[in-house]
C-alpha cells in the first residue's frame, strides 16, 4: 500500500508529463478510495490543486468526486480553508458547486467576491470568481 503522500506525488509527475493525467489521476483516486477514505485525505488534495492553480482536474474530475463525500462531515471547511491559502480556477469552481446546493450562500458569495478583488491571484482566478458572481 502506497503512503498518501506517495499517492499525490504520482499525481503531481503525471502533471508535468501531462500524457495521460486523467489516467494517472483516476489511478491514484482509486488508491485513495480503497485505503484513504477519509477527511484527512482532503486537505493534501486541495493543497495539491493549490501548487497547481490553472491546471485542469476535470469536470468535476475524479478528486472533486472523492473530496465531495465529504459533503457536511467537514468538505466544506477544508475548502474554505484552501480558498483563503491559495485560490485556483478549480477550487472556485467547486465553491460554485458548494453555493449551488446550499440555503447559505452568503459566506460563500463573500468569500468568491473576496477572491474575484484579490490582486495577488491570477487574473483567470479572479475572472472565474467574478464569472461565478454574476450568476448569482
Amino acid at each position: 500500500m502506497e503512503t498518501l503522500n506517495s499517492i499525490i506525488q504520482k499525481m503531481e509527475a503525471g502533471m508535468q508529463d501531462n500524457d495521460d493525467l486523467e489516467t494517472v489521476m483516476m489511478d491514484c483516486m482509486e488508491e485513495m478510495e480503497e485505503n484513504y477514505n477519509q477527511l484527512d485525505s482532503v486537505q493534501p488534495l486541495l493543497r495539491l490543486m493549490e501548487r497547481h492553480p490553472l491546471t485542469d482536474f476535470g469536470s468535476p474530475g475524479p478528486i472533486a468526486h472523492f473530496v465531495e463525500r465529504f459533503y457536511k462531515k467537514g468538505y466544506e471547511e477544508e475548502l474554505l480553508l484552501s480558498l483563503k491559502r491559495m485560490p485556483t480556477l478549480h477550487t472556485v469552481w467547486m465553491l460554485h458547486r458548494l453555493i449551488n446546493g446550499t440555503d447559505q450562500a452568503e459566506v460563500y458569495l463573500d468569500l468568491l467576491k473576496e477572491i474575484s478583488e484579490n490582486a495577488s491571484c491570477d487574473k483567470e482566478i479572479r475572472e472565474e470568481a467574478l464569472h461565478f458572481l454574476s450568476i448569482y
